[in-house]
Order: C-alpha cells, then sequence, then structure tokens
C-alpha cells in the first residue's frame, strides 16, 4: 500500500484539509498539527514545517496523518485546547 502522506505539498494539504473537518475555517497551524501528533520538543510546529521543507516523513506520521484524514478525531487534550465538542 502506498502512503498517501509522503512529501511537503501533502503535509500542507493536510493541514487545510484538518482544519476544516475540525471547523477551524482555517488551515491547522504547523504547530498544532505538531501538538495532534504529540511531537516533543519546544516548537512541535518546527519538525511540521521541516517536513513541509523536504525532511523525510516517518511512516507513523503518514499514518497518522491519513487517519486523521478519513476521520479519526484528535488527541482529546489537543481536541478541547481548540475548543471543538
Amino acid at each position: 500500500m502506498t502512503s498517501l502522506v509522503k512529501a511537503g505539498a501533502d503535509i500542507r494539504a493536510a493541514r487545510a484539509k484538518l482544519g476544516q473537518l475540525w471547523g477551524l475555517g482555517r488551515p491547522l497551524r504547523a504547530a498544532e498539527l505538531g501538538r495532534a501528533l504529540r511531537l516533543k520538543g519546544r516548537d512541535p510546529g518546527a519538525t511540521v514545517l521541516a517536513w513541509e521543507a523536504g525532511t523525510p516523513i516517518s511512516g507513523p506520521v503518514s499514518v497518522a496523518i491519513e487517519m486523521m484524514l478519513a476521520g479519526a478525531k484528535p488527541p482529546l487534550i489537543f481536541h478541547d485546547a481548540l475548543g471543538s465538542t
């Protein structure tokens, strides 16, 4: 099976789609996607931006984003931070 999320453009498109799916009316910010993926570090968005710039995307990250795009809800703590119900 081929990954649907494998390049920077795919990450940017996923951020746009997830922002709509999650009712934000705007693309997800890089830091928001990083937190939803539970990335570590001071700025989880930096890793997302690195993927968009060409750093390879790991298989587990690709699968997680694909699942979110297919309708999986973000982790509850992130969901609450967005003010969603």
